[in-house]
């Protein structure tokens, strides 16, 4: 120990980030599975204060995606 003496001040945390994510506009884009222009496709959004970042890409085909062919496979 080196007996120093004094206050043990604790930084105060920073204020909580807030962040957002969003889905950017779709675009058209080729279904390789379907072999046709059916897939839509877009860039994942992060809004945070320091600007916009794109973090990844969406997509969904409105054949192979289709939820109502989802409950009559199986």
């Amino acid at each position: 120990m080196t007996g120093q003496q004094g206050s043990t001040a604790v930084a105060e945390p920073p204020p909580p980030l807030t962040v957002h994510v969003t889905p950017g506009p779709a675009r058209e884009d080729w279904c390789p599975t379907c072999k046709a222009w059916t897939r839509l496709l877009g860039d994942i959004l992060l809004l945070t204060p320091d600007g916009v970042s794109v973090v990844g890409t969406w997509t969904a085909c409105e054949i192979c995606d289709d939820p109502s062919e989802e409950a009559g496979r199986g």
